[in-house]
């Protein structure tokens, strides 16, 4: 991380800090959303959060034109949602500002490995429990079927390995893989994972990190009909409270990554009994701070005291 930072009550000038957000919807958002700002609750929230604390924030779409990153004191990801339609482009972005003064919150090298869903195999290796995968492409869409097949999943889910918000997934089952895998472009990287049924009954957990502590629970269910979570697709979002061996179970896999993280997400299913990860969110993942008290002031005063450490070396 670069750049450093005192108390903002103490400076000439207030702290800035730029709150990222996306200049558009991303481009699998094809129907009409009637209150489009609310998705971005958990940014205004934040906003005033900072704004309470005597910090001058202000939200700034990450692909705007010739932004002088070094006029802010940090620089904070959130609803940059559209990266997926831009990604080289994105990750330009993410450099020119790692090249400033400015601190990147979370820092370059989690989104780069974020961004791309291969970081599922780097947590295999590091020992977190995962949904089980096998990737390919349309392409070579046999070794797809002999793998399924390999290993006796039946009921399937599709997805592209660089996606947000549930876009391009599929369920599927044996018998129509192939169908789904012909209306996807050949070249294309996707993944196929066994279907977890909990996600119907129990629903997917996601847990939130800020500043490193454990924040709130969220439990997400599928609309009737549906299998994705996402409140996008009419998925149901509530606070939940998780046992203590299932918390502490999600802080181990949280522990055993080489990120100093502001803010996390860890979206996980119950698969034969025990937590598995189906997603772990370090970029744009929403929050819904609005379901938790006070924490968006916890992400405020978290950047605060990164910002009041002193400058390595």
């Amino acid at each position: 991380m670069t750049g450093s930072g005192t108390d903002p009550m103490s400076r000439a000038k207030p702290m800035r800090i730029a709150v990222l957000r996306c200049e558009r919807l991303p481009g699998f958002v094809t129907w009409e959303i009637p209150d489009v700002e609310s998705l971005f609750d958990d940014d205004h929230r934040l906003l005033d959060a900072f704004a309470e604390r005597g910090v001058d924030a202000e939200p700034v779409a990450w692909s705007s034109a010739e932004v002088d990153w070094n006029a802010y004191d940090a620089v904070v990801i959130r609803s940059t949602w559209d990266y997926v339609d831009r990604l080289p482009r994105f990750l330009e972005v993410i450099a020119a500002i790692e090249r400033s003064s400015a601190a990147l919150l979370n820092s370059g090298a989690a989104v780069r490995w974020n961004a791309d869903k291969h970081y599922l195999d780097d947590l295999d290796h590091l020992g977190v429990p995962i949904v089980p995968l096998v990737r390919g492409t349309p392409a070579g869409a046999s070794r797809l079927h002999a793998a399924v097949a390999e290993a006796g999943w039946h009921e399937l889910v599709l997805k592209p390995a660089v996606g947000v918000g549930g876009s391009g997934v599929v369920r599927a089952d044996a018998a129509t893989l192939q169908q789904a895998l012909d209306a996807i472009p050949p070249e294309t990287e996707v993944m196929v994972q066994p279907f977890a049924p909990a996600i119907l009954d129990e629903g997917e957990l996601s847990f939130v990190f800020l500043g490193g502590e454990s924040s709130h629970v969220l439990r997400k269910r599928p609309a009737t009909g549906d299998f994705r979570a996402h409140g996008i697709y009419g998925g149901t979002v509530e606070r939940a409270t998780a046992e203590r061996s299932d918390l502490a179970e999600v802080q181990s896999m949280l522990a055993r990554l080489p990120f100093d993280l502001l803010y996390a997400r860890v979206d996980v299913v119950r698969v034969d009994g025990r937590l598995a990860a189906l997603e772990l969110e370090l970029i744009e993942p929403m929050l819904y701070l609005g379901l938790a008290p006070g924490s968006a002031g916890r992400i405020a005063d978290a950047t605060l005291a990164r910002l009041a450490r002193p400058a390595p070396g």
